[in-house]
């Protein structure tokens, strides 16, 4: 049995390839295993996990304009450097996460799947959203289905932190299975969003004199450049109030696809690399149908085939058409691998 492996490595911008490695057996603890419930969790809790201290690396990203944006997200190390430090503790984070965040493979079906780095087809996402007007998120609810990394909904945030206070409040809805990924990389990823951005202008300027090292300075809030920002409760404070002062309302979930059922619908529904298994596409197809109105802009980013695991566009929009939806191809990329952005209607 083969699985695939990407790896983002921390000092690279660059998404690494394809490749194959060899899958170890599954171990006997792991046979039988139950599938993690839905549960929603608490802004303030992921807030109440956040570190001292964040380090950060820009995610550079070549659009189809010809223009090049940086995302900042969390560097992978400096997760492990938390989990380490949080391991002898009762924190969540360590005990769920230690298991997992150095394993050879990446991804671990029932345990662990993949929400720790970076995958390319989010990067496609952001390149569609990017030039898409219709997909602006303000005043919309956003559903981002195993975001892991959450580089498109980044995209999105950065978007609606850069631009005028939004009349209607704006929902962004970020699911992923592990609990602990929320805890150790998108929340963060946003903290990190929101600082990069003009939004903490007014906490870095009244921020800096207050720090308790007077040889201490803030980072400049620029996204292309690696930084390590001091996490303070006043930082903590002035991004809860920029989300208020821009209605953002974030929400997190973890769990299950199976167990996750929406109490709404959403006006954008993103989702990309979450084809890859096929037993995994039914429970997916559930919630994309449950998740949409028919004017919702579902897009689904994905390779045309994930070698040894079985899963691919073909197979995926076979289960679409059996639920009733139809899909069409909105952007696509055919060098090596080929990868396609789908739109979904039900």
């Amino acid at each position: 049995m083969f699985k695939f492996d990407f790896e983002i490595d921390d000092t690279l911008d660059d998404i690494a390839g394809l490749s194959f490695v060899e899958e170890r057996p599954p171990l006997p603890e792991e046979q039988g295993l139950v599938e993690e419930p839905y549960q929603d969790i608490p802004l303030q809790h992921l807030i109440d996990c956040l570190p001292p201290l964040i380090s950060c690396s820009p995610l550079t990203i070549p659009l189809s304009s010809g223009e090049i944006i940086s995302i900042p997200r969390r560097d992978l190390f400096d997760a492990r450097f938390q989990v380490i430090n949080e391991e002898d503790s009762d924190n969540a984070i360590g005990k769920d996460a230690a298991d997992f965040l150095d394993a050879p493979s990446d991804l671990v079906h029932g345990v662990y799947e993949g929400g720790l780095k970076t995958w390319e087809c989010s990067l496609d996402l952001v390149d569609y959203l990017a030039g898409n007007m219709d997909c602006h998120p303000a005043g919309k609810r956003i559903l981002e289905i195993g975001c892991g990394t959450a580089v498109p909904s980044l995209y999105l945030i950065r978007t609606l932190f850069s631009g005028p206070r939004a009349t209607n409040p704006t929902e962004i809805h970020l699911q992923d299975y592990n609990a602990s990924v929320l805890e150790l990389i998108t929340c963060p990823n946003i903290v990190v969003a929101w600082y990069m951005s003009d939004a903490s202008k007014p906490y870095r300027e009244s921020a800096a004199p207050l720090l308790d090292d007077p040889e201490a300075e803030l980072p400049p809030a620029d996204p292309s450049s690696a930084a390590d920002i001091p996490i303070s409760p006043k930082l903590k404070a002035a991004f809860l109030a920029s989300l208020k002062e821009y209605s953002i309302n974030l929400r997190f979930s973890s769990g299950s696809w199976r167990t996750l059922i929406p109490d709404h619908r959403y006006d954008v529904v993103l989702t990309s690399e979450t084809i890859y298994r096929s037993e995994s596409v039914p429970p997916l197809v559930a919630l994309l149908k449950s998740s949409c109105c028919p004017n919702t802009i579902c897009l689904v980013a994905a390779k045309v085939f994930y070698f040894g695991v079985g899963g691919g566009i073909a197979a995926f929009i076979k289960a679409v058409k059996e639920s009733g939806g139809d899909s069409k191809a909105v952007w696509e990329r055919n060098a090596g691998v080929g990868r396609k952005i789908l739109r979904i209607h039900w």
